[in-house]
């Protein structure tokens, strides 16, 4: 947790990487792009290009799933979630309630972004999860420390109380 007596700091980040088996998983995905790639380009003429196409595609969603953390910052203004090309920023006075663990109530299961239904959403890269409802829906995160998430959220919102 950063230091909250900093002035103008945020109250609560937390940077989670993504667990064992997801790293495995993102390899195994950029694994099969290289072979893909590797085979389509073999094909020769304009399948040159459409290999090297799948190749970068491929290898680039193998880091994503590898390497992508999701970062939450609180700050007295606002919830912000980076992930890999998919950050979203929420205001502190659109939050209606917060807790720890999941429970985003959705139909999917797995790791990294995802919809779970209208409105509803999750950042999940392993570890101990936190949910915060706002005006638009659900987010499901996972966090370092999900007590502390919520005490940060709560903090926050007390000063637009």
């Amino acid at each position: 947790m950063t230091d909250p007596t900093a002035l103008g700091g945020p109250l609560y980040r937390s940077v989670v990487r993504p667990s064992t088996p997801l790293v495995v998983v993102g390899a195994v995905v950029a694994a099969v792009g290289v072979l893909v790639g590797l085979l389509v380009a073999a094909m020769g003429g304009w399948s040159v290009a459409l290999g090297g196409v799948a190749l970068v595609a491929l290898v680039g969603l193998g880091w994503l799933i590898a390497r992508g953390p999701v970062t939450v910052t609180v700050t007295r203004e606002e919830v912000r979630v980076g992930y890999p090309l998919a950050s979203r920023t929420i205001r502190i006075g659109d939050v209606t309630d917060v807790g720890a663990g999941d429970h985003v109530g959705g139909v999917g299961y797995g790791w990294g972004l995802r919809w779970e239904g209208r409105g509803k959403w999750a950042y999940r890269v392993g570890g101990p999860m936190a949910t915060l409802v706002h005006r638009g829906g659900r987010l499901g995160l996972s966090v370092a420390d999900p007590h502390e998430f919520v005490e940060a959220v709560v903090d926050a919102r007390q000063d637009i109380a």
